[in-house]
């Protein structure tokens, strides 16, 4: 099978309703491409019909096929070759092909691709808190094959499935069917299992039934970041002489699952503690290139976390393999968002995608069928129930998962549809105060001690350069969102019985719809800012809890300001993963404090200082400014006010009672609730 890349060389335009013109010239553009990489911010970013076209020449050969293939295009795409339809997709984020073959002709050929990004009924996701970015944003290849192949027609698949289980007495069986187009009696597949470049076992089967099963008496196991070893299947068509097929498939062997007291890899307690990820970024949306998504990568692999939230759909396909190589456990999921609509027919084939794409990757330990689907009306429970069964008919090895909305009681029929359930708080920003989540936590833990509990999302915003002398709530500062995770990091670290907790987000993101603290279009909760240039201070509190490279960071940025007369004392604090901190002001050495993650100093105040904080071989240096304070702690904020909080104090309905945030965290009667809609 040969792959030739097809990123160069097209042509672009954009088009309305009933094929008005948005767009009156044609562009040359490359993919990946989104047409809102300017606009992805804009409340009124453009929704229409991107129209791609090219010449493609080929030099047809007896008895090959070809095949476009698709990294994604978002959400609709029709692909027509010479001006006739060669095939349709729909939905926005998995691989597809479209077999091309009785279309091409030897020599030039036009191609045109129509994609769609409107809301489109039946066609999931309709709505959602991030962007839709239209276009062709990940690679096309044209594959050519050999008349006999792997097949390429199975949902995006490879043509070749591998199940490895391994056992309770050690041993492992890894399960392995080809599936081959047009096979002949007088061809085999040959099978060889590698370890490390070595033959660890060996088969050749009939191509007409090509299946075998292969025990391992002493595997390698897949052990997260602690040994993400991998095997390698290589498989060949083949007459003893010529290779009429290829096909090379990295697995590993693991067993995961969750229950009440955790979650499980090959038998033993692993909390899982890691962010969730939005494939967006700055300047580019989702039309991100090899490089950008290699930065990205790193930026995880420094932070040292354990797990992936995918959030809300599939990703590409580079980053299940960022996750198998470095041990990162993946939650991978299907845009059913929000509330049901319809659609099921589109949110099966969406998760039969997901899981035929991605079911040799070992880092994938769940298939997440839904997330905060009965925020809006209608009964999503049926559609949760045959998702449910789906995944389990399709891969019986993985458990399932969905992101249950803050409001959904958690003894209700739809919160225990899946095999676990995590929950999306978010105490001390929409509502209440940071602390309130502990007591929902031990709540459930206590109505619910048989079932297991995750947290697929928490956070609150922080504003780039947005800075508060006296954060709280609501105020968008990178001071406050710093004590927000702070104080939920403890609350997380004290409750190892949680499965699976993911910080709401890796990266700031894309949101045209919202408008929050003076900034539009974007959702700031974010570790690092959405042009990955700025690591905000939870980063490296993060970074602390998980990651083992030493390291230290004072908290507040570059540049401080700190009130008070001169002689007062002031807060510095100090991030590490190394047990001794020692700060100083000037030359002077303040103190040196033993403790873990966070350290905080009393520093006396000087009109201008730096400030060097030093752990084993690492330091940080700040420059520190007094202003003076004012009566009201409330006035150096007062450039804030006119961003109104997130969500006024209210009542608050959660799965467990009405939190108030004057009862201090205590939570209200449910006769006393009221419904309110998005909040």
């Amino acid at each position: 099978m040969k792959r030739e890349n097809l990123n160069v060389g097209w042509k672009f335009r954009l088009e309305g309703d009933a094929g008005s013109a948005i767009m009156s010239h044609m562009q040359t553009v490359t993919l990946p491409h989104t047409w809102n990489d300017k606009d992805g911010t804009s409340a009124n970013y453009k929704r229409g019909v991107g129209v791609y076209t090219r010449t493609l020449t080929v030099y047809k050969c007896i008895g090959a096929a070809y095949y476009l293939e698709f990294g994604a295009a978002f959400s609709v795409a029709e692909v027509y070759v010479n001006k006739a339809l060669a095939g349709r997709h729909e939905g926005g984020f998995s691989l597809f092909r479209v077999d091309v073959t009785k279309f091409l002709k030897s020599g030039e050929n036009e191609l045109e691709v129509r994609v769609d990004s409107r809301d489109r009924e039946g066609i999931y996701p309709h709505k959602a808190d991030f962007t839709f970015f239209g276009g062709l944003y990940r690679d096309v290849y044209l594959i050519t094959s050999s008349e006999t192949r792997f097949d390429l027609d199975y949902f995006g698949s490879d043509g070749v499935k591998i199940t490895p289980v391994l056992k309770k007495n050690g041993e492992a069986e890894v399960d392995v069917t080809a599936y081959i187009t047009n096979p002949r009696s007088d061809l085999k597949v040959d099978i060889d299992i590698t370890f490390l470049g070595e033959v660890v076992a060996h088969a050749s089967v009939p191509s007409e039934s090509a299946h075998t099963v292969f025990r391992l008496e002493e595997p390698h196991l897949w052990q997260g970041k602690k040994s993400p070893l991998m095997y390698e299947a290589r498989l060949c068509i083949t007459d003893g002489i010529r290779k009429w097929d290829e096909r090379r498939v990295k697995f590993g062997i693991r067993r995961a699952a969750a229950d009440a007291d955790g979650f499980i890899l090959n038998g033993e307690r692993l909390p899982l503690r890691g962010v969730a990820l939005h494939q967006d970024s700055g300047g580019v949306g989702w039309a991100v290139d090899a490089a950008r998504r290699k930065t990205d990568m790193q930026l995880i692999k420094e932070l040292g976390a354990n797990t992936l939230r995918l959030a809300h759909y599939q990703h590409g396909r580079e980053i299940y393999d960022f996750a198998d190589e470095e041990g990162l456990c993946v939650w991978t999921e299907i845009p059913f968002i929000t509330g049901y609509d319809g659609g099921e027919e589109n949110a099966a084939l969406q998760l039969k995608e997901l899981i035929v794409q991605n079911y040799h990757h070992p880092c994938v330990v769940c298939w997440g069928v839904g997330n905060e689907v009965s925020m809006e009306d209608g009964d999503p429970l049926p559609l949760i129930k045959k998702l449910n069964a789906l995944a389990h008919k399709e891969d019986p090895s993985r458990f399932t998962v969905q992101a249950c909305f803050c409001a959904e009681d958690p003894g209700s029929e739809l919160s225990k549809a899946t095999d676990a359930a995590s929950f999306n708080l978010y105490f001390g920003w929409y509502t209440g105060k940071t602390e309130d989540t502990a007591v929902w936590l031990d709540e459930f833990r206590e109505r619910f001690p048989k079932r297991a509990m995750g947290l697929s999302e928490y956070g609150c915003e922080g504003i780039t350069g947005r800075h508060a002398l006296f954060p709280r709530r609501g105020d968008y500062s990178l001071e406050y969102q710093a004590e927000y995770h702070e104080k939920t990091a403890e609350i997380i670290a004290a409750r190892p019985w949680l499965w699976a907790t993911h910080v709401w987000n890796m990266f700031d993101f894309a949101s045209a719809a919202r408008d929050e603290g003076g900034v539009k279009g974007m959702n700031n909760k974010g570790l690092v800012s959405y042009d990955r240039k700025v690591k905000k201070d939870p980063f490296y509190l993060y970074k602390a809890y998980w990651s083992g490279e030493p390291f230290v960071h004072i908290a507040g940025g570059e540049r401080q300001l700190r009130a008070g007369a001169k002689g007062d004392c002031c807060v510095i604090k100090v991030y590490s993963n190394l047990p001794e901190v020692t700060l100083f002001a000037g030359k002077e050495k303040i103190e040196s404090k033993k403790g873990r993650y966070v350290f905080a100093f009393e520093v006396p105040l000087k009109r201008a200082f730096k400030v060097t904080a030093v752990a084993g071989g690492c330091r940080a240096e700040v420059k520190v400014y007094r202003v003076k304070a004012k009566k009201d702690k409330g006035e150096e904020d007062l450039k804030y006010a006119k961003y109104p909080a997130p969500r006024a104090d209210f009542p608050f309905k959660t799965s467990l009672g009405t939190l108030c945030p004057s009862r201090k965290g205590k939570f209200w009667c449910k006769k006393c609730c009221k419904k309110r809609k998005n909040s």
